[in-house]
């Protein structure tokens, strides 16, 4: 009985892990800041994006590596 009450909870909390990290979503097509495409690969490889890579990399030049 132990055992399958663990099992239940460590399958919730796979669920929930999942949940988080497998999104459909994708990030906007458009840099916030430029308004230049974002590839696909980088959409997908990164969703929260928001920023194509050379304004991305701008940024964390300015704010040291915290943008």
């Amino acid at each position: 009985m132990t055992q399958h009450l663990d099992e239940m909870a460590m399958d919730g909390k796979l669920a929930a892990i999942r949940s988080r990290t497998e999104t459909t979503d994708l990030a906007p097509e458009d840099c916030d800041d430029c308004g230049g495409d974002i590839p696909m690969e980088r959409r997908r490889a990164a969703p929260w994006t928001r920023r194509c890579v050379r304004c991305q990399t701008l940024a964390e030049r300015a704010f040291g590596g915290r943008a």
